[in-house]
């Protein structure tokens, strides 16, 4: 009898002990693909400006294919001027890799991606100076390239319609 509630005991602790190195792994793989998925944006960042420019990075899938896209802002006076930094845009793709879809100039934090679309990809907030909040609208091919020629916004955005990407509120 105390075999049998020794083995079972034992068993138990061997299952247990199963279950948690089971669910270790796969939070170490939710971040080696996040690290991955920023290492990956890395090169895809430096192979655009072709130096190791500094930049601000945020992750969300703008085009809603299920694939987490890229924004980034440069920083440093190679990528910034008077009236903002360069922002890029990154379509994400198979195996966390990383298409430039278009860069923005003169484009500042904060950055949020809004709820709203249009051609099937989020609408962006930007801040630019000179102006104030702007909306990027998707056309299609790219977002427009220069935020000052814009319409400053002036609608309040709802909380629930949209996400801080970069900077803060």
């Amino acid at each position: 009898m105390q075999y049998k509630y020794l083995t079972a005991l034992c068993v138990m602790a061997a299952l247990n002990g199963c279950a948690t190195v089971t669910e270790q792994p796969a939070q170490s793989l939710k971040q080696q693909n996040l690290g991955k998925a920023a290492e990956q944006l890395q090169q895809a960042v430096h192979g655009y400006t072709q130096d190791q420019a500094a930049y601000l990075k945020a992750f969300d899938d703008l085009n809603g294919d299920g694939v987490d896209d890229a924004v980034v802002l440069l920083q440093g006076q190679n990528w910034c001027g008077s009236g903002g930094c360069t922002m890029l845009i990154f379509r994400g793709l198979d195996q966390q890799k990383f298409q430039l879809v278009n860069k923005v100039t003169v484009a500042d934090a904060p950055i949020y991606a809004l709820s709203k679309t249009s051609q099937g990809w989020k609408n962006l907030a930007v801040y630019s100076k000179g102006k104030g909040t702007v909306v990027l609208k998707f056309n299609g091919q790219a977002y427009p390239n220069n935020p000052s020629l814009l319409p400053k916004e002036t609608a309040k955005f709802a909380p629930e319609s949209f996400k801080l990407l970069i900077g803060q509120d």
